[in-house]
């Protein structure tokens, strides 16, 4: 795979890992006439190196959802040579403060953001207490009483290797719904309750519909089995709503097999 098209000979690749509160956001990706999380970067970065520069991301998030560690990179030009520390303070200087560089280090030129990725953490927090205008940014209350142990029941029959087509948005659009997760942990932290999910990669708003259908489980009002039937159907049509964006939070990127193994959630994403 070559180098993407840059105006300028390629000198540096930078690779950034990047928190950000999507609320205000259409996701990462550029949107026409919405504000995006990429579309900010880059006009910051070529504010700084007075060239066009394009960062190419390791997935797409979705209006509203947020990221602790999305990872995205981009090829510098040689002049002027601005040395990854100092660059990390001066765009963490410049950048609203919904978005925030978390590292940044130089990788070799050959390296991709999102075919080198081995996989991706994404946590989802449910609210099981009272409402707050904090807690509504960053978590769902659901209309319902939820069981916990109801929820615990039906993860393990949405782990594993499946065609994940019931929990998927425009179908049509693509070609394989074929996806692994190796595992969907269940975490409490006061009166939220931590989902993370763990895969080798995710389909459009997969995460949320599985949360949906997730959600009614914990009400009582689907069974492990039911909960198997609507994933052997591979049908949207069959499972519930999808659950809102507030709650979701990209974790973490993996290149290394072993950080893959070893993540867990260590505390509420949002207190993070």
């Amino acid at each position: 795979m070559g180098l993407e098209y840059t105006p300028y000979t390629p000198f540096k690749r930078y690779k950034l890992e990047i928190a950000y509160d999507g609320s205000d956001y259409c996701g990462w990706q550029i949107q026409p006439h919405s504000p995006s999380v990429q579309e900010e970067l880059q006009e910051t970065l070529e504010k700084l190196y007075k060239h066009p520069i394009h960062l190419i991301g390791s997935s797409r998030t979705d209006t509203g959802v947020h990221a602790l560690g999305f990872v995205a990179t981009f090829l510098t030009p040689e002049q002027p040579d601005i040395p990854a520390e100092n660059l990390m303070k001066v765009l963490n200087r410049r950048l609203p403060q919904s978005i925030k560089i978390r590292s940044l280090t130089e990788v070799p030129l050959a390296f991709h953001a999102r075919y080198d990725a081995l996989g991706k953490a994404y946590t989802y927090v449910l609210n099981y207490g009272p409402e707050s205008p904090f807690s509504a940014r960053y978590s769902w209350k659901s209309c319902h009483t939820l069981d916990p142990e109801k929820i615990k029941a039906v993860l393990p029959v949405l782990t594993g290797t499946h065609d994940y087509s019931s929990f998927v948005v425009e179908r049509s659009a693509i070609d394989e719904a074929v996806r692994t997760i190796y595992r969907i942990d269940y975490q409490e932290f006061g009166h939220f309750g931590c989902l993370t999910f763990v895969g080798n990669g995710f389909l459009y708003k997969m995460i949320r519909c599985l949360m949906g259908t997730i959600e009614a489980a914990g009400a009582g009002k689907l069974s492990p089995a039911d909960v198997k039937k609507i994933l052997e159907a591979r049908q949207r049509l069959a499972a519930p709503e999808t659950a809102p964006p507030n709650g979701l939070f990209l974790m973490e990127v993996f290149y290394d097999p072993a950080r893959l193994e070893q993540f867990r959630t260590a505390a509420l994403p949002f207190t993070c």
